[in-house]
């Protein structure tokens, strides 16, 4: 795509938000819950297995079979086989288990989608952020250029730093063109999925409040993948109650005249009775269910103590990032601007030259370019410990 239509596209956008309500983090999140797949899949997922509570009961089919037993007539009869009773209560306990699964997987759905549009939010504001800062520098940049076109001519100045500035200007606005394009990229990628259309302005690129108060333990505690092999570890708890109820008797009933025809009624129903004399298979089933409900218990362990540790080197990261954001906001970034405008005073005056003067600049802009980094980081760090504590 030719720089100029990435320009005209960045400012047809840009005009068009002109007035519109400005899209907060919230509101991304909240049009990207209701409208990307992802979450629509789980919500379908949750529904499934609600359904399949309803199959916990799962009886066989009535038998009707028609056989002459005494070979004089046709009698119709028929049988119907069920398990004990205990087994139905626990499969309909493994069922509701694999329901909260399913909706602590929903939760998981979820919060990895709030993580990617908080994370496409701060990039989109990012990039617009050093998109304004290339556009500011390119607009002096500029002016420098001409102004050393008009010096030259006037033989204020020599060729080499005519050369120079407009050198500086030159790269200047090809990374303004670039810093511009990655905006819009940016803008376009959190619009799939937000599913907004509306190109709505943006909060401003600044440094949220920094609060460190909650301790990791409780972070993660709250962590939805904690909560999802949690839920596992608890379904796989079913599956050995489960399994041990497979070992008792299992029962069948059925209505057949086997006689005469005048086989009195009572005479005509048999009943069952299944053994479960295989102990070892039963007893492999169980212990294989019971070393499954061990390792997702060890399996939820793990994944907490993996996303404490993490908080651990997030919240270290984020202290540090917000203290260096701290100096660049109270120091650097004012000293940039000093900077700045003291060297466009002396080149006026003619106190520098254009390479001590551009040099200066480029310092004073590496400044800016550099608190841009650490507010990044900082978000950056904020993000992912909501990330890792289902926020």
């Amino acid at each position: 795509m030719r720089p100029t239509l990435i320009l005209l596209i960045y400012f047809l956008l840009a005009s068009n938000a002109i007035g519109q309500n400005i899209l907060t983090p919230d509101d991304a999140i909240r049009a990207a819950l209701q409208n990307h797949p992802s979450v629509k899949a789980a919500a379908f997922e949750v529904q499934a297995k609600k359904y399949g509570e309803k199959t916990a009961l799962n009886l066989p089919n009535p038998e009707v079979n028609i056989e002459s037993p005494t070979g004089e007539f046709y009698a119709v009869g028929v049988l119907q086989s069920f398990e004990f009773p205990t087994v139905y209560s626990r499969q309909k306990q493994v069922a509701k288990a694999e329901t909260a699964l399913a909706q602590a997987g929903q939760r998981v759905s979820e919060n990895d989608l709030r993580y990617m549009v908080r994370s496409l939010y701060l990039e989109t504001q990012v990039a617009e952020f050093q998109a304004q800062q290339w556009r500011d520098r390119d607009t002096l940049y500029q002016q420098i250029a001409a102004t050393a076109v008009r010096q030259f001519a006037a033989g204020e100045i020599d060729f080499l730093q005519k050369t120079m500035a407009e050198n500086e200007a030159g790269e200047v606005r090809i990374e303004r063109q670039a810093a511009e394009a990655q905006a819009l990229q940016s803008r376009l990628l959190l619009a799939q999925w937000t599913g907004d259309t509306t190109n709505a302005p943006l909060l401003p690129l600044a440094p949220s409040e920094a609060s460190f108060t909650l301790q990791n333990e409780r972070l993660a505690e709250s962590s939805p993948s904690v909560a999802y092999e949690q839920e596992a570890a608890l379904v796989a708890e079913r599956q050995v109650d489960l399994a041990k109820s497979r070992a008792l008797p299992n029962f069948s009933l059925g209505y057949l005249n086997q006689g005469e025809r005048s086989t009195p009624i009572d005479y005509r129903f048999r009943a069952s009775v299944g053994v479960p004399l295989w102990f070892g298979q039963y007893r492999a089933g169980r212990q294989a269910a019971e070393s499954e409900a061990r390792a997702a218990w060890n399996r939820a362990e793990a994944q907490k103590l993996s996303v404490k540790t993490e908080l651990d080197r997030l919240r270290t990261e984020a202290v540090s990032a917000f203290m260096q954001l701290q100096y660049a906001r109270q120091e650097a970034l004012p000293r940039s601007r000093a900077l700045i405008e003291a060297a466009v005073r002396m080149r006026e005056a003619g106190q520098i030259d254009y390479v001590t003067f551009l040099r200066t600049l480029d310092e004073a802009y590496a400044i800016q370019r550099d608190y841009t980094i650490r507010l990044q980081a900082f978000e950056t760090a904020r993000i992912q410990m909501f990330y890792l504590s289902g926020q």
